[in-house]
């Protein structure tokens, strides 16, 4: 019985559910990103180069 349940089931759908998930996520990432202002862009990307360990979000 189970094994006639696992072979009726239809996974042709499960990667454009990834994709549009993938999409979506990459999406907020993106508008989240833009949202930063110019002076926490700055400060996250002086992060490698500066020797003492501080919080770019203060």
């Amino acid at each position: 019985m189970l094994r006639d349940v696992i072979q009726s089931l239809d996974y042709s759908r499960c990667a454009e559910i990834a994709l549009g998930l993938f999409v979506l996520a990459f999406a907020c990432m993106a508008y989240g990103t833009m949202r930063l202002s110019r002076r926490t862009t700055d400060r996250f990307a002086s992060i490698p180069l500066s020797d003492r360990v501080e919080d770019p979000r203060q």
